[in-house]
């Protein structure tokens, strides 16, 4: 699959850009509209929150990859934008226990 290193290292959006480059590099092959979903969210985290968004996101394709269902979240075409930004707001606790699960599964 497309495991990543630690999400951790991940801290701006560049980074997240460059991880998504990473994933289609690798071959993953999104359709058109997950294609814009990932480019406009990379692009939206310029201007919220230093990409906490991004990470959300990436966070929910790793958790989703490690089920082995991160073809079938991606065809979905992820969370959509609009989304996003009220995710983070609600659930910024989650994504912080979700980098320490990740990091745990990972040692």
């Amino acid at each position: 699959m497309y495991h990543m290193d630690s999400i951790k290292t991940y801290h701006n959006h560049a980074q997240i850009g460059a991880l998504l480059n990473t994933w289609f590099e690798r071959g993953l092959r999104l359709d058109m509209k997950t294609t814009i979903v990932a480019t406009g969210i990379t692009q939206q985290a310029n201007n919220f929150d230093c990409g906490v968004h991004v990470l959300y996101i990436i966070t929910k394709m790793i958790e989703a990859e490690k089920n082995g269902k991160l073809l079938e979240y991606l065809e979905k075409g992820g969370l959509p934008i609009e989304e996003t930004a009220e995710i983070v707001a609600n659930y910024r606790q989650e994504v912080r226990d979700l980098f320490i699960s990740l990091e745990e599964s990972d040692t």
